[in-house]
């Protein structure tokens, strides 16, 4: 008795790994797996991994076929008693596909269906999430019976095992003129036949989102006219074919109703959104009148209007509920923010205003410091021109006290979309807020905070720290870049690829915020800087500056983090030779506890730049930050605080560079090693002085204590 897995691959080989690994860990004897690809992308490198593995056969459509081509090939080719489709994207948990096939082939029934969860995070991620969700009591919705758990809005012939006789003998195939919605019509089809069904609970299918439409879309995230055409088409021929059903028919005409409704109140004037024609206007107006009208008066409010006027063929005024709906589910809440009403003022108001040619905005950190390389950009400027331009700083905390008297504004203030619509260029040093467009005719100029060690975006696999669709959102952010700067060649390949931006725009100068470690005055301002903070001279300085854990958080943006480093221990060991200096990521949300330390800890987390407190270290401990990239243009010791590299480099991130190599210090696990280290320092010093040296001259290479005046050369004059 044999099965035949059917599996059709448009693009992305990286979610081939989960898939196929999941086909393995099925210990399937007697099946096959049929994988078809249009060659728009070359898998070899992944079926040679598994061929040995799997039974893969390859079978190959043309590049513009869609995938009910591919679907149906597979069905065309399959040997099997069973059929079984599978998408290139997902995966299987434990042994879903075997569970499915034993109780398939025990209750001899036609159709098999089992449990579907989404996820935006590989096999991986998506273990490591329900681990930490275990505790949780969620909700179980599963409904065993098969119409109920298609319809409405799920109808899928994923994770669904078929007998390949009755899809042969009621001739039920996927519609290959139709590039979207093919599984509606096959479905409605498979629905039509009354099977012979079994739920299995225990089978679990997971439907991977996907978190790069840019370059890798799901179908259910591409847009354009064909993608309605096929809608329409898939429902009307899905409600023809079970018009003798009446609960099939009402389902599929209520998934078409919801559609509409959707696409008229999801954004304003939602036609030029969607790309709907007036065709398809008046062809979803003919549906609609074409269905059963009980189905529309199960509709109320302006629900019910936007389908009257569409059935109307009244365009204007379905425009019209349909901004009405809007404004109804989200004024009130408009109104009562202050930031959303700002928002609408500067869009309407302050973008018609004359642009400033001379006023420059500074942003650092969110507005939550006068720090990085915007702050030298700025000294620099402020010293070198003074008035010639007119400075803004948007800031939380309006004390901040800021050297030549510029306009301090609060972020999200009115004042803030006032000089953001009005200023010509703006200095930032974090992305801009993803709904703020850049007015035509203004210069951003983008410093970025760091040499990245972790991967970022494009370059990421799951995204744990951000939203699912935080890709896109940088894409469409970093297109406003005019300037972006790199500190070394490194990061000029990373900040191509992790941003899929132009090498062109890079100013390959260095980083502002490192000019002061090339300071001929350092010294003494080190110097000065130890007396401001209270920080003892006659003793040796650590600056512990760790980062945060994508997955450990309030919310986004608010992290956890537990101190790992024994302060108590290392007061006792090293306190009569140095102090330490705790310098956390400015997302963590949780207060240091240092009751006891005084005098030995400092707490230096909100202290404005970290530059500065570079100075004054005689040893760095960090461990997945990037400050140790700043810090190597000291030549000073580091070492590295990695008692999770394990969790952080294979589940969470991933990194650029191979860090059990390349960096310029050791890997320490425990507080044991960290005292070993820190007392015989001179050697950990003279054990990694070669690497230290090649280290310098890859990531420090561009940075000389000019790179503020060569970018505001460039940018401003």
């Amino acid at each position: 008795m044999k099965l035949s897995l059917i599996i059709p691959f448009h693009k992305g080989a990286h979610y081939l790994e989960d898939c196929f690994s999941s086909i393995e860990e099925q210990n399937l004897t007697d099946y096959e797996v049929l994988f078809i690809t249009n060659l728009e992308e070359d898998t070899t490198k992944i079926e040679d991994a598994y061929k040995s593995r799997i039974p893969l056969k390859h079978l190959e459509i043309g590049e513009d076929e869609s995938v009910a081509a591919a679907r149906n090939l597979g069905l065309q080719e399959a040997k099997g008693t069973y059929v079984y489709f599978l998408d290139a994207d997902d995966y299987v948990i434990d042994h879903g596909i075997a569970e499915l096939f034993h109780n398939a082939r025990s209750k001899n029934a036609q159709v098999t269906f089992g449990k579907i969860e989404t996820s935006w995070f590989k096999k991986a991620g998506y273990i490591a999430e329900k681990e930490k969700e275990e505790a949780v009591e969620v909700e179980d919705t599963w409904q065993p019976e098969l119409y109920d758990h298609l319809l409405p809005g799920r109808c899928t012939m994923l994770h669904m095992m078929f007998q390949r006789l009755f899809l042969k003998e009621h001739e039920i195939t996927f519609d290959e003129e139709l590039f979207f919605y093919s599984e509606l019509l096959f479905m409605a089809k498979v629905l039509k036949a009354k099977p012979t069904y079994c739920g299995v609970k225990s089978a679990l299918y997971i439907k991977r989102k996907h978190n790069d439409p840019v370059r890798f879309p799901a179908l259910s995230q591409m847009k354009g006219k064909q993608k309605e055409n096929d809608f329409i088409k898939a429902c009307k021929e899905s409600i023809k074919e079970t018009r003798r059903y009446k609960k099939l028919a009402y389902g599929f005409s209520m998934e078409f109703c919801d559609a509409c409704i959707k696409m008229y109140t999801d954004k304003i004037h939602g036609l030029s959104n969607h790309f709907v024609t007036m065709k398809q206007f008046h062809l979803q107006g003919k549906m609609l009148l074409s269905m059963s009208q009980k189905v529309i008066k199960r509709y109320h409010g302006l629900s019910r209007r936007i389908l009257n006027s569409i059935m109307a063929g009244d365009l204007k005024k379905t425009n019209f509920y349909g901004d009405l709906a809007i404004v109804k589910a989200k004024g009130p809440k408009i109104l009562k923010n202050h930031t959303q009403m700002n928002r609408l003022i500067h869009k309407f108001i302050f973008k018609k205003l004359k642009m400033k040619n001379n006023w420059v905005v500074f942003e650092s950190f969110l507005g939550k410091k006068y720090a990085d390389s915007c702050k030298y950009v700025y000294e620099y400027m402020y010293n070198t021109y003074g008035n010639q331009y007119r400075y803004i700083w948007i800031l939380d905390d309006l004390s901040t006290e800021i050297p030549g008297n510029p306009k301090k504004v609060k972020r999200f203030s009115l004042g803030y979309f006032y000089y953001i619509a009005k200023s010509k260029y703006w200095v930032n040093n974090m992305r801009q807020p993803p709904w703020l467009d850049k007015r035509e005719g203004s210069v951003f100029l983008e410093t970025w905070h760091g040499t990245p060690l972790k991967k970022l975006v494009f370059d990421m696999d799951d995204v744990h720290s951000a939203t699912p669709l935080y890709k896109l959102d940088v894409y469409n952010q970093s297109r406003d870049w005019d300037y972006f700067i790199s500190d070394n060649p490194f990061s000029s390949e990373v900040f191509q690829s992790a941003f899929l931006y132009e090498k062109e725009k890079l100013l390959e100068m260095g980083y502002p915020r490192n000019d002061i470690m090339y300071d001929p005055n350092k010294d003494q301002i080190a110097k000065d800087l130890k007396k401001e903070l209270g920080i003892p001279l006659d003793k040796k300085t650590i600056l512990y500056a760790p980062t945060w854990r994508d997955d450990d958080f309030y919310e986004p943006g608010k992290y956890k983090f537990t101190l790992e480093l024994d302060l108590e221990r290392l007061q006792k060991e090293l306190g009569d030779e140095y102090v330490i200096l705790l310098r956390t990521h400015y997302f963590i949300a949780d207060q240091l506890d240092l009751l006891g330390m005084e005098g030995f800890a400092y707490n230096l987390s909100n202290y404005g730049d970290i530059s500065e407190l570079y100075l004054i270290s005689d040893i760095c401990i960090t461990d997945y930050s990037s400050v140790f990239f700043d810090y190597a243009n000291l030549k000073r010791p580091i070492l590295f605080f990695t008692y999770d590299l394990e969790s952080y480099r294979d589940v969470l991130r991933g990194f650029y560079i191979d860090i059990e190599k390349e960096v310029p210090g050791p890997l320490l696990f425990t507080n044991d090693e960290i005292i070993h280290a820190i007392k015989n320092i001179e050697q950990v010093k003279e054990e990694y002085s070669e690497k230290y040296e090649t280290f310098y001259r890859r990531f420090c290479c561009w940075d000389d204590g000019q790179a503020s005046k060569r970018i505001v050369e460039k940018v401003f004059r």
